[in-house]
């Protein structure tokens, strides 16, 4: 039974409720005892629980590993990055701060929801989602203790490899189809002058001619819970194909808790917009829509 202590007033187990305890460890843990139980002394359940703690501690169980620290880096440059329009990075660009002003935006969405995992799409080609995937990424990785990863899912056109500046990173299914472990496809952006940190990279160089399957196999969700199990990041960005051009973001659907739509100005119509958050469904929110190339916009004299 439980006792007060007169010491601070918190309850504490009793000899007996102490014994019962360790002996429900040692059988759900399949421990035997290493040393008869003291027979003397003047607590006889604490002279046990130190037992047990050793017992524990020889039966070499499984520890929780944190992944992160131990995985490959790679290495980013900041001319080519620049080169490749990634402004977040050199922030040299003053288009730069609406990135910033989107993670904010973003990560308030996602933590008063408790949510992790964002898609980013558009309703068709050409609207800029990569170049927006990228430089919300790198402005997320400048949080301290924000934890991002990037993943290129456009399994028909991948294009985060080059943006990035990474030559041949190989195809990602063959680690979404289990064929490989996480730590040989996922990187991790090393040290570097630009204060990218906390940001990791699983890049595509290969085109898939079963895109969507793959995106709902179940090989592709275990593959991902793993990652997230293994990771524990704050925020997964998805760079997705475009909503309107095939149905791979309605097959990966149940991999995602919301969607920025990337719109490109002079591009996209109010419909082809409508109609690309229709097919997403309701019960995926939209939590940001991002008018990029709005200088096309002007120059085309569109409303």
């Amino acid at each position: 039974m439980a006792k007060r202590s007169g010491r601070d007033g918190r309850r504490r187990l009793g000899a007996g409720a102490r014994q019962e305890m360790l002996a429900r460890i040692a059988a759900a843990g399949g421990l035997r005892a290493r040393r008869p139980a003291p027979s003397a002394g003047p607590d006889p359940a604490a002279a046990a629980l130190r037992e047990a703690v050793l017992d524990l501690q020889a039966a070499r169980l499984p520890q929780l590993h944190d992944m992160w620290d131990s995985l490959p880096t790679l290495t980013v440059d900041a001319a080519r990055l620049e080169r490749n329009l990634v402004i977040a990075a050199a922030r040299r660009d003053p288009a730069h701060a609406a990135f910033d002003v989107l993670r904010t935006r973003l990560l308030r969405a996602l933590r008063d929801n408790g949510w992790h995992r964002v898609a980013v799409t558009s309703p068709t080609d050409g609207c800029g989602k990569t170049f927006t995937a990228a430089n919300l990424a790198v402005s997320l990785s400048r949080y301290e203790g924000c934890r991002t990863l990037l993943l290129d899912l456009d399994l028909r056109s991948p294009g985060l490899a080059p943006t990035l500046g990474v030559a041949a990173p190989g195809p990602i299914s063959d680690w979404l189809r289990g064929a490989e472990p996480l730590e040989a496809h996922l990187r991790r952006i090393g040290p570097n002058p630009l204060g990218i940190g906390g940001l990791g990279v699983a890049l595509n160089d290969r085109a898939e001619s079963f895109p969507a399957e793959l995106l709902r196999d179940p090989a592709t969700g275990a593959a991902l819970a793993a990652m997230q199990a293994a990771l524990s990041p704050d925020v997964v960005l998805y760079d997705l194909p475009p909503a309107l051009a095939h149905d791979d973001v309605a097959a990966f659907r149940d991999q995602y808790d919301g969607v920025l739509m990337v719109v490109g100005g002079g591009r996209n119509s109010a419909e082809q917009i409508r109609e690309a958050v229709r097919r997403i469904g309701d019960d995926k929110p939209v939590l940001g829509i991002i008018l990029n190339r709005a200088e096309e916009e002007r120059a085309s004299g569109a409303a």
